[in-house]
């Protein structure tokens, strides 16, 4: 990648040189039908292929590709119902991933279980977002010291970063949803939930002063979408002519990545400079803080490596971080908000999650801490059910099929062979809303995974009616799952032990996200809201239109 920085005028040029290159692309698209063309490693698959199954002519791919931008999400629901019930596998072809397997639920366990010299994961994602053109630096993608750094320092050391969260989560939510306790405020609850979650997370990830630099904030959820989507642009680009918009959305995101270091660089700097000082001298007068960014360094030191110390390759693996972390975490919070105001009101619901997050943080001391945050079971229920029904994508968690001589499975009385170089997926919605695994699973009942006991107990003190019948907990279970228990019926942290490791950090925050907005704000009831989400190719997004909702802060008396 280019080591100048891309004049900031040149940017004006890239939106019309991307539609311009797109549309290029479309053209050969549609009269070489690269993918047809080129024999399909998927060829002689023997599973059904959904889309334009009739259709023989030459351009079929291209035009399947085109309606997957629309149809993914209705295609993945009529393959689960018409083969994956019947524990077949069918074949998904969409614009950005070209042909996919979809794995039926009683595979699930066998296959995605294989080991990783057979079912590559960390490969496939790098291919997912495109690292090549928009990370660009193998010593990040290669030597992946963050990731390492949130599964072990960041999930252990719970306790330590739970207080800043909270805080930060507080001053964010007076920041965008406001203080006054006589006006009602009209937000959105995508574009807010961002802004507060990311404050949150980066209090954890690296401190103050960048996790209160809104400059800072924004700058990163720019970057972070734009290497998203454009990672999905250079993705449908057939491999031949993949350098076009490789080119421009790498320059794109590595304009947009040097706006975030002329914030950053001079913390991390500071903080590198200390780092070393203390090292050479026991008795320098400064205390290392305890976040991410200087478990980073820690690392980058242990490592041995002088390149890893380098300040603007520290920086970037900074920024990756919350690429790779702030829209799901955004995401999860938005459609709680969207799912909480959609309720009735006479349910209760709002009102027993206020108990609960009332009576925990009283016990706590009036501050949040890890072991109240642990006590939230009818929050930790609620976002759970929530990702359960708004999980982000449609069709995931790809696998890649990397040994020599495939995978054999035993399927229909006959044995097949999935070759290598085979993409796999999971139907995730699809299983997520199945009434074989979730009684009433159309409907969003916030309690579904409580322990009936609990539920009883918090509506017995609480003031509100009484609850809406929840009925998928067993009382008293020694099983009863929360947010972070990952199973072959619940999806959205991944499955095994390649499950999101940042999934125990991202709940803790999300879990004292839901309790202070419950306890501080009211909402105005939606009866006839909008769905959370917009399907796009395998995805779920929040582009919901007129979606904002009223909330008004609650008075002192009221929060007593």
């Amino acid at each position: 990648m280019p080591k100048a920085q891309l004049p900031e005028h040149n940017l004006l040029f890239l939106a019309p040189m991307a539609l311009t290159a797109i549309l290029i692309i479309a053209l050969i698209f549609f009269i070489g039908d690269y993918r047809g063309a080129v024999r399909n490693r998927f060829a002689k698959l023997w599973a059904p292929r959904l889309g334009l199954d009739s259709c023989q002519r030459p351009q079929s791919s291209f035009f399947i590709s085109i309606l997957s931008i629309f149809k993914t999400r209705s295609w993945v629901f009529e393959g689960y119902a018409r083969f994956s019930k019947a524990g077949s596998f069918f074949l998904l072809e969409t614009l950005d991933r070209g042909k996919f397997l979809i794995i039926p639920p009683k595979y699930v366990k066998e296959i995605y279980s294989l080991p990783e010299s057979v079912l590559d994961v960390t490969k496939t994602a790098d291919e997912s977002i495109q690292t090549a053109w928009t990370v660009w630096d193998d010593l990040i993608t290669d030597v992946p010291l963050h990731m390492h750094v949130v599964r072990n320092q960041i999930t252990r050391n719970l306790g330590l970063l739970t207080p800043a969260i909270g805080h930060e989560l507080k001053k964010g939510f007076e920041r965008e949803w406001g203080t006054s306790t006589t006006q009602w405020k009209s937000i959105h609850p995508w574009t807010t939930a961002l802004r507060i979650t990311a404050g949150a997370a980066n209090a954890a990830f690296c401190g103050p002063p960048l996790c209160s630099d809104m400059e800072f904030l924004e700058r990163l959820g720019t970057h972070a979408m734009v290497l998203f989507m454009g990672s999905i642009v250079i993705s449908a680009t057939p491999k031949p002519v993949r350098f076009i918009t490789g080119h421009i959305i790498g320059w794109t995101i590595y304009f947009l990545l040097q706006r975030i270091m002329r914030i950053a660089v001079p913390v991390v700097q500071q903080r590198l400079d200390n780092t070393a000082r203390l090292r050479a001298d026991p008795s320098h007068p400064w205390v290392p803080p305890d976040d991410g960014l200087q478990w980073i360094i820690d690392e980058a030191y242990a490592g041995g490596d002088p390149r890893q110390l380098e300040v603007k390759r520290l920086t970037h693996r900074l920024i990756f971080v919350n690429d790779i972390s702030m829209h799901s975490t955004g995401y999860t919070a938005s459609n709680v908000i969207r799912d909480l105001v959609r309720q009735d009101p006479s349910f209760g619901y709002i009102e027993a999650l206020r108990h609960e997050s009332s009576k925990v943080l009283n016990e706590a001391g009036g501050s949040w801490t890890r072991q109240a945050v642990a006590q939230l079971h009818l929050v930790d229920s609620t976002i759970r059910e929530s990702m359960r029904l708004s999980p982000f994508f449609s069709a995931g968690l790809p696998r890649t099929v990397i040994r020599t001589d495939g995978v054999t499975i035993d399927h229909d009385g006959s044995t097949h062979i999935l070759p290598r170089g085979t993409l796999l997926g999971l139907p995730v919605e699809a299983i997520h809303r199945d009434e074989a695994h979730y009684t009433d699973a159309e409907s969003f009942l916030p309690f579904r995974f409580a322990d009936p006991k609990c539920v009883r107990a918090v509506m017995a003190g609480a003031a509100g009616p009484p609850i809406k019948e929840q009925t998928e907990a067993v009382e008293g279970s020694p099983k009863t799952k929360t947010s972070a228990t990952v199973d072959d019926t619940f999806l959205s942290f991944g499955f095994g032990k390649h499950a999101c490791p940042g999934r125990f950090f991202a709940l803790n925050e999300l879990k004292i996200f839901v309790a202070h907005m419950v306890l501080h704000y009211d909402f105005e009831y939606q009866q006839h809201a909008k769905p959370n989400t917009t399907p796009f190719l395998w995805l779920n997004v929040p582009l919901s239109r007129n979606s904002n909702v009223r909330v008004r802060r609650r008075v002192a008396s009221e929060l007593s």
